[in-house]
């Protein structure tokens, strides 16, 4: 090509001019920057005749002079191993590095990271914020550089200071790509990357910096989890390509990180501090006045912290004490991996929700009127607010006196979702919050629902005294695919409706699922999510409409593009509004899916990596759609119930061996989320009765996970739930394992809905299992007098929904009614029908 130089009163414009013709600094599909003004130099070329015409410049010592010196994560090796992968990818030359003591060698250039040249040209990393980018051209190149806690002396050395690394380098080689190569990062392997190729690349003169709206930008152990595995990498390798193990970490090309500490999540353990106590187990966990214990020793999900007694404030102060006296060396309840540093110290509740009628009653929530109508007619779960509140505002004045550096940082979920509104319990400002609400980003656009959020957004922020709540904690739905496919689209638009009641600090998202997972057939739903969290102004419709013809090529990625508006439009119209988490779509909009994914699939040439993409974002389509279909034309299936003739009686031995069970018909099972997959670990319940009760054999033809380590719920099980008559007012569970490890439970629906009954006994009901390394067999007998109900009388109908979780691989999750994922979904519920002598 050759050289051609202009003045400088109309070199610029044409450059600018030129310049746009390969790329777009302003694209909206790129998160927006701060543009300084620019310098006043040539346009730089870097790319000619497809080859790169410049080298990598840095300082090769910048990180290695500080080790030992700090504890971080490296920022500007990183960001040149992405620039030399783009490079080759693009142009398929990979760009050689050169140390800046030799930068006069060369013509051309990108200066990566803090250097002379970059302070030469007034680049002055110590003056941007934390995890802040700068790119700024110059006459011999461009300078990329950032805010990088790999050049600061001291950076995270003390114990438990638990600060994330500044990568602001690294985050500005990640816009270089993009906005000038036009790269996009969308899922880990093989196809997941777009990687244009580049011919000639010239750079007009251009200055900008940006920095994350949220310091924490988390998530990120899902996405890396869905990888993490051997298992999991198999999952996924016949969508993804080869996978490698650095592809765990692939949340960093969407910029994902934190240099704050992390606190409000889940903490303690309750299996550590009960290890740590074991003669404080009563101080610990709660005792209801009706003698309820809520302490499970085998896993997480049912134990509760007893926040009515300031005793146990004190133990787990002086635990916390005992922590950070020691640097963390003391860690009786797995302090230092659950949010607590030299920042924060958190506290927050058990996956367990309370019943206010396990609490109402207490001598001291009576005594200190901590449960009043009002409270209970705030909300839902707004029951234990002041309950909480004066626990909490105990132990931070505790810490306030005594480790007074340290905030106690509240996860507010479940019972404690709501801030304490008696002034008694006003929080000191030695106190954060991370907000755990249900719906977000998935009913943004739902404005009562968010009303109702913000009110208790305002109510925390009331509490804290005029000061936000810290952090968000987002929610994604586990397993309906039409959700799932746009909730993070939303992300963007929460800020701006919680304005000054949300901190920038933190949000972290949910996605609901342990590897492999589904992450990835959503990917453009988590590239919004994560993109947002940098800047909730970035244009999430036009950064996913820029990629639908690239990525799929034109025809098929013009029919992808419907798809996804068709699927968006009916989101927005069909499932925001409604409080139902299955809300039914219209048949003629599900045909039209159905015909843009076969049209699209049409236009796709095999054995391209176009049809890999496709083979990726359709998988879990045919499926979801039939699904829906199936849920629009469930008919519930009625069972018949044999009833025992006078000579016919049971033993309840697991064996299973009384004759008259080879006459009773077997339930059918079929996938309870709605699909037509018929299950492939078939198993065979009866149900037989007389007027004392109602019998059970259940045949599972495979040796159950029956691990004495396990409770129910993660060893294989099997749930039975009824609900007598056709009021559905009450609900019965029973649910148990080979291992005769039993939980049961009843809740009444019906004229008022009340708390779930976890302790409810049951008396007269048992059962006998018997397994071994082939099969595992189970018979029970349920008493009529549990239920609270009349015996029923021949053909009598109840409703009734037997499910088979089976835990061991591959695991199979089975039931006889289509209660799309909930168990509990009695609206769902099958029948059964009690037959009379001889039917």
């Amino acid at each position: 090509m050759k050289k051609r130089y202009w003045s400088r009163g109309i070199f610029t414009l044409f450059a600018l001019s030129l310049a746009l013709e390969a790329y777009d600094v302003r694209n909206k599909a790129l998160v927006p920057v701060e543009f300084q003004r620019a310098p006043e130099h040539a346009p730089v070329p870097l790319v000619e005749n497809g080859k790169p015409t410049f080298v990598i410049v840095t300082d090769k010592e910048a990180e290695t002079r500080l080790h030992g010196k700090n504890k971080t994560a490296k920022s500007i090796a990183p960001a040149i191993e992405v620039l030399q992968e783009a490079f080759e990818k693009c142009t398929g030359t990979k760009p050689e590095v050169a140390d800046v003591k030799d930068a006069a060698k060369y013509s051309r250039m990108i200066v990566v990271g803090d250097c002379s040249i970059a302070k030469e040209n007034g680049v002055d990393v110590s003056k941007l914020l934390p995890q802040e980018l700068e790119i700024k051209t110059f006459p011999q190149g461009i300078i990329l550089a950032g805010n990088d806690s790999s050049l600061i002396e001291g950076y995270n050395m003390k114990p438990l200071e638990a600060r994330g690394s500044s990568m602001g380098t690294n985050y500005a080689a990640y816009d270089f790509v993009e906005r000038f190569l036009g790269v996009r990062y969308f899922f880990p392997g093989e196809f997941g990357t777009l990687w244009p190729k580049i011919t000639e690349l010239t750079i007009a003169p251009v200055h900008y910096t940006d920095h994350p709206r949220f310091d924490t930008r988390s998530g990120n152990f899902y996405l890396g989890d869905s990888i993490r595995t051997d298992a999991s990498k198999k999952f996924w390798e016949p969508y993804m390509g080869k996978l490698r193990d650095e592809d765990r970490y692939f949340y960093r090309h969407w910029r994902m990180g934190q240099t704050i500490p992390g606190g409000g999540v889940h903490c303690p353990r309750p299996e550590r501090l009960a290890q740590a106590y074991p003669d404080k187990l009563k101080t610990i966990f709660y005792t209801s006045p009706a003698g309820n214990f809520w302490y499970n020793s085998k896993q997480h999900i049912g134990n509760y912290f007893d926040v009515v007694n300031l005793e146990f404030a004190d133990l787990l102060f002086d635990s916390m004490k005992k922590f950070y006296d020691s640097n963390g060396k003391i860690d009786e309840g797995a302090y230092q991996n659950h949010g607590c540093n030299l920042t924060y110290a958190s506290f927050g509740m058990c996956d367990t929700l309370m019943p206010d009628t396990d609490v109402i009653h207490h001598p001291v929530v009576k005594k200190l009127q901590l449960m009043t109508p009002a409270d209970l007619a705030r909300g839902e779960r707004a029951g234990m607010a002041n309950i909480y509140a004066r626990f909490h505002q105990y132990l931070a004045g505790r810490f306030q006196k005594e480790l007074p550096g340290i905030k106690l940082y509240i996860m507010a979920y479940y019972n404690a979702l709501y801030a304490g509104t008696d002034p008694r319990w006003k929080l000191p400002p030695n106190t954060e919050v991370n907000l755990c609400l249900g719906d977000l980003p998935t009913k943004t656009r739902n404005e009562k629902l968010m009303e109702e959020n913000v009110q208790i957004a305002k109510e925390w922020y009331d509490s804290l005294g005029g000061r936000p709540i810290q952090k968000l904690w987002l929610y994604d739905v586990r397993d309906n695919a039409f959700v799932k496919a746009v909730a993070g689209e939303f992300v963007g638009d929460i800020p701006k409706i919680f304005g000054k009641y949300l901190g920038r600090t933190s949000l972290f998202y949910d996605h609901n699922c342990n590897g492999p997972g589904n992450i990835w057939f959503y990917y453009t739903s988590a590239y919004c999510a994560y993109r947002s969290m940098w800047n909730p102004e970035w244009d999430a419709e036009a950064g996913i409409d820029e990629h639908w013809e690239p990525f799929y090529g034109k025809e098929a990625g013009g029919y992808l593009r419907q798809f996804h508006k068709l699927v968006k439009d009916c989101y927005l119209k069909y499932s925001v509004p409604q409080t139902d988490k299955n809300p039914i779509y219209p048949v003629p909009e599900l045909v039209k899916m159905e015909k843009l994914l076969a049209q699209a699939q049409a236009a796709i040439q095999p054995g391209t990596v176009e049809e890999q993409r496709f083979k990726l974002f359709s998988a879990p389509w045919p499926k979801a759609i039939q699904a829906m279909k199936n849920q629009i034309s469930y008919e519930r299936p009625v069972h018949l119930v044999y009833q025992l003739l006078r000579d016919e009686q049971v033993t309840i031995d697991g064996q299973g061996l009384e004759a008259f069970w080879e006459k009773v018909k077997a339930m059918p099972f079929m996938d309870p989320k709605g699909s037509s997959d018929k299950p492939k670990y078939p198993v065979s319940v009866k149900l037989a009765w007389d007027k004392t009760g109602i019998y059970g054999l259940l045949e599972t033809p495979y040796a159950p996970k029956a691990e004495t380590k396990n409770d129910v719920w993660k060893n294989c099980n099997y749930e039975l739930f009824f609900s007598p008559g056709m009021k559905r007012e009450n609900e019965y569970q029973f649910a148990f394992d080979a291992l005769k490890n039993l939980f049961l439970g009843t809740q009444r629906h019906l004229p008022i809905p009340q708390p779930f009954d976890s302790y409810w006994k049951a008396p007269g009901f048992k059962f006998e299992s018997v397994y071994d390394s082939q099969k595992w067999t189970v018979e029970l007998f349920i008493p009529f007098s549990v239920f609270n109900a009349d015996v029923p009388n021949p053909y009598d109908i109840w409703f009734c929904n037997v499910v088979c979780n089976k835990n061991s691989e591959p695991k199979e999750y089975s039931g006889t009614s289509m209660t799309l994922g909930n168990n509990h979904n009695m609206t769902m519920y099958g029948m059964i029908k009690f037959a009379g002598k001889g039917d």
